[in-house]
């Protein structure tokens, strides 16, 4: 306990608010956990680092296209950077190799599932964890463990019988979270229509944004947070993480980002949240388009 105990608490020293155990490292959902990321590591480091909601700055003057609080710094990056340290600090200390510490930020392994498994946070109706501590404004990282420790129970729900047991309180048919998505992506259900969700389009996702979706996507240029926005579990102040990886400015002005090269465009955002390759310079360039015309409208 004493060894489970000491870890925790330096991730939650690094910045993280919340720090479970998965043990052992097993298939403990439907969907599969590669071999590769179980072998030799009979306990997962599960942890949150949160991103916060702290207001943004006033919009310029002339207008400008938004980017989310999530990408306004590169969290998936800063929470690998802090769990690297951490690995390097439980090898002197705890022994092992550099591969017995793998990072899982953002990769393929189902992370959602395995949150709830190891107690990090719930299922909310809008298919984000939410955590006590933060809310739904959180990056979940995990790391591979080479030893084994207690395994943490999963977080307590207000009513076990309610299947989304945080949001019994709100309104079962139309809760605050479907009420805010202005596509009507969110269902309620845990789920969403991705075809309908702006976040997946602003993401790169889709051939073309269909008119309906085109006509509410606002002044966005990357990220749609509507529905966590409502969320009764983000409306208290949570501070984020300071971070240095990847600073982008609230607002940027996308008839000038619509206007350099896609060579221009990747230096821009390079090492940014919005430098992923599933995004690209033409994904940047669509998401412009789309937040100039809607300025334009107002």
């Amino acid at each position: 306990m004493a060894l489970k105990a000491d870890i925790c608490g330096m991730v939650l020293a690094a910045g993280f608010v919340r720090a479970r155990i998965l043990a052992p490292f097993d298939p403990v959902m439907d969907t599969p956990v590669p071999e590769s990321y179980r072998t030799g590591a009979p306990s997962l480091l599960m942890a949150a680092l949160p991103y916060g909601n702290l207001q943004d700055p006033a919009p310029p003057s002339a207008g400008g296209a938004y980017i989310a609080r999530f990408a306004q710094r590169n969290y998936y990056r800063e929470g690998v950077k802090q769990l690297q340290r951490l690995g390097a600090v439980f090898r002197a200390h705890y022994g092992g190799t550099k591969s017995d510490f793998r990072i899982l930020c953002n990769s393929p392994v189902p992370e959602k599932p395995l949150a709830r498994a190891a107690g990090l946070g719930v299922l909310g109706r809008n298919g984000l964890i939410l955590t006590p501590e933060a809310g739904s404004l959180v990056i979940i990282a995990a790391m591979t463990l080479p030893f084994p420790l207690a395994q943490d129970r999963a977080e307590p729900a207000l009513n076990p019988d309610h299947p989304f047991p945080w949001c019994e309180n709100c309104d079962p048919v139309y809760p605050p979270c479907v009420a805010a998505c202005p596509t009507g992506a969110a269902r309620g259900d845990g789920t969403l229509e991705r075809t309908r969700c702006i976040q997946w389009y602003a993401s790169g996702h889709g051939d073309a944004v269909p008119q309906e979706i085109a006509r509410r996507w606002g002044n966005r240029l990357y990220g749609c947070t509507d529905c966590q926005d409502a969320c009764v579990y983000n409306q208290v102040p949570i501070r984020g993480v300071p971070s240095d990886e990847g600073p982008l400015p609230a607002y940027l002005d996308p008839v000038e980002l619509g206007a350099l090269s896609n060579e221009a465009l990747k230096a821009r955002f390079k090492g940014t949240a919005m430098g992923l390759s599933w995004l690209g310079p033409e994904g940047i360039r669509r998401n412009a388009r789309l937040a100039a015309q809607s300025l334009l409208e107002r």
